[in-house]
């Protein structure tokens, strides 16, 4: 029998929901983390859901740090032996970069391809907006109105 500790009802549903995906929306301070690293291991223990079945998408960096290592102390003190790496646990951008980055034959993306970062993209427009007028009907008045 699965140990739900302290959760509360909204918790105790969200750890034990198996079929499927589920999103969690609360304030700070709610129990957010702790519901998903409880539900994380409900998964792999009670219904035995493989590591790399498991997608956890957060916001921030310092969120998903945070989720690997409760996750990681939870199974260790549970003395469950799994592959965190397996997990696919991080930020929507981090995570989408590793699915991009295992699946890279099926893109056209090449080898080296490189994500252009906020910087970068504006300095690329910079670069090339004179020919960007010209092939891009109704650029000019985006540029005129500010827009860009």
């Amino acid at each position: 029998m699965f140990n739900f500790g302290n959760s509360n009802e909204g918790q105790r549903t969200a750890i034990s929901s198996a079929d499927g995906p589920v999103l969690i929306i609360a304030g700070p301070g709610t129990g957010k983390t702790y519901t998903l690293v409880q539900r994380t291991i409900y998964l792999i223990e009670e219904c035995g859901v493989k590591p790399e079945s498991i997608f956890i998408a957060t916001f921030t960096e310092k969120a998903a740090k945070e989720l690997i290592t409760r996750i990681t102390n939870e199974l260790s003190e549970r003395d469950i032996s799994v592959n965190i790496n397996e997990m696919y646990i991080g930020t929507f951008h981090s995570l989408c970069l590793r699915i991009l980055k295992e699946h890279l034959e099926v893109t056209r993306l090449k080898k080296n391809y490189r994500l252009l970062d906020s910087f970068d993209q504006q300095y690329t427009v910079y670069q090339n907006i004179y020919s960007m007028r010209n092939a891009v009907p109704g650029f000019s008045e985006v540029i005129q109105n500010g827009s860009l």
